[in-house]
């Protein structure tokens, strides 16, 4: 019997040996794991599109408690990211960045239920008619606030004094600068990125480097 079975997310996959590959996974269970994909280079690929970035997938792993490599065994494709990123570059990018994203965030082996559910609805999102740029600044918003590095919206973080609505400055030995916004489901969010959250990205790649 496999060690663990569970529903995942492929982040990213690199060679290894002749024939195999290293597969990042983000799993329900257990949080982000590796294991080794057996012949997923060789001449007929055991897993074929399953182990694309994104890819949505039900995977057994075998090997020890605790072990930092384990062995991929079936791999079931339940949904590919591969038609949003056929929608043009700016997309392809953007699906390329929420993969790195998520493992840069992701716990080691722990489960983060609320992050998984984030993935897969940014993910499924994409598929739609949602600008990714948005999706991107949504998914940067959540992973920081989920992990507790995102400033408070409704008080300074210096003095603790109240804060109206509108734009926020914010001293970068201190916090940062944002918009407030009421958050929403990824899926229905429309439009492009309005002009006065276009700071957001810069705001968020501080609050990201900082971080990492």
């Amino acid at each position: 019997m496999p060690l663990l079975s569970s529903d995942a997310l492929v982040l990213r996959t690199y060679k290894v040996g002749e024939t195999s590959k290293v597969v990042v996974l983000l799993t329900r269970e257990r949080g982000k794991l590796r294991a080794v994909a057996k012949g997923a280079r060789s001449g007929r690929p055991r897993y074929q599109s399953a182990l694309e970035p994104l890819s949505e997938v039900r995977v057994g792993l075998y090997g020890r408690q605790g072990a930092e490599l384990l062995r991929l065994g079936p791999c079931e494709l339940l949904r590919s990211a591969f038609r949003a990123g056929e929608r043009g570059l700016e997309t392809a990018l953007n699906l390329s960045y929420f993969a790195e994203l998520l493992d840069a965030f992701a716990q080691e082996g722990e489960a983060e239920d609320d992050v998984y559910r984030l993935a897969l609805a940014v993910v499924r999102a994409a598929e739609g008619e949602t600008d990714t740029a948005v999706l991107a600044r949504y998914l940067e918003a959540w992973l920081l606030r989920l992990h507790g590095l995102y400033p408070p919206l409704d008080h300074c973080s210096s003095c603790g004094a109240g804060l109206g609505p509108g734009t926020l400055d914010y001293d970068a030995d201190a916090r940062r600068k944002t918009s407030s916004r009421k958050s929403r489901a990824p899926g229905a969010i429309e439009g492009a990125l309005p002009d006065d959250a276009r700071p957001l990205e810069a705001f968020h790649e501080q609050l990201i480097g900082r971080h990492l």
